[in-house]
């Protein structure tokens, strides 16, 4: 009998080689089903990326300072055929923040964006002017974690043309108005699964900030999200290029309606921690994509 386990590696970084704790309980559940997780360093060069079974991509949050030389990486994944969660498609498509200009032209409600190309040169102040924004956030295309994100009243934008030029250098810059229900409200993360939806969060900034990410001392809270709402960005979810096994749809309520600000089919955050059956969700619809045994495997 071939008891050949399947094997996946975890893609994370030289700052998490252990995974980062979030994903500890996901390594746990695929180890339940019997599929090996492999933490597995992106730029390692000793690494035969073709000797898995599947890639899924989770915690390499350096690859948006090295953004060249990663996503050199991530097409020769591609390219080599491997099996990649989520799909190649959407990792291609998904890089780059400039998928919310398509996702907007299929019908997305979406906070407003305009998004500057690289290389391009850009008075912000005037683009902002145009639509009556008096305070915006500004970002670059490729980014996490809130690199290079800065948020200013457009009064003042001159005082930060020198740093959007010099993101503007190596890659796109997005701008959006700022959404005070940010501050009142938090930011509402949904999870998904295969299309089905597992468990969400608010996410919320420290005191005097406006950036949730943990990294600045935002806080996140389990919370109970209405029918409606979770159809309204699941709907974000389904108009990636194919199927993500894995979707983290951020957005804001504005008006009773949800306003997406990112579809991360990236390497986001999952919050499993929070959530004790979210972990094993996560392992199944990784499962559910692995080639199917064949005779020969279990003869």
């Amino acid at each position: 009998m071939n008891t050949t386990q399947p094997r996946v590696a975890l893609v994370t970084c030289i700052t998490y080689p252990n995974l980062f704790e979030d994903d500890l309980p996901l390594a746990r559940e695929l180890e339940q089903l019997g599929i090996i997780p492999v933490p597995t360093i992106w730029d390692d060069p000793a690494i035969d990326w073709t000797a898995f079974d599947a890639l899924v991509i989770r915690t390499p949050w350096d690859y948006f300072e090295r953004a060249a030389e990663f996503r050199a990486w991530l097409d020769a994944r591609i390219a080599s055929g491997v099996l990649m969660c989520n799909a190649g498609d959407i990792l291609a498509w998904n890089y780059d923040k400039s998928y919310l200009l398509d996702l907007e032209a299929a019908g997305v409600p979406l906070v407003p964006t305009i998004c500057i190309p690289r290389g391009a040169q850009a008075d912000v102040a005037a683009l902002a002017a145009e639509r009556g924004w008096h305070e915006v956030v500004v970002k670059p295309t490729i980014s996490g974690g809130a690199y290079r994100t800065h948020r200013f009243l457009v009064d003042d934008a001159a005082a930060y043309q020198d740093e959007i030029d010099a993101t503007l250098a190596d890659r796109g810059v997005l701008v959006q108005p700022f959404l005070p229900e940010i501050l009142e409200d938090g930011e509402l993360s949904l999870l998904f699964f295969d299309g089905v939806f597992s468990h969400a969060v608010r996410k919320r900034p420290k005191l005097g900030d406006y950036r949730v990410q943990f990294q600045f001392g935002g806080t996140t809270e389990p919370v109970e999200v209405a029918p409606d709402l979770v159809d309204q960005a699941r709907a974000c979810a389904l108009a990636a290029p194919s199927l993500p096994v894995y979707a983290r749809v951020d957005g804001v309520v504005k008006d009773g309606q949800f306003l997406l600000m990112e579809l991360e089919v990236f390497e986001p955050l999952m919050f499993l921690a929070q959530h004790p059956e979210a972990a094993g969700r996560f392992a199944r619809a990784m499962q559910g994509r692995l080639p199917a045994e064949s005779e020969e495997d279990r003869s």
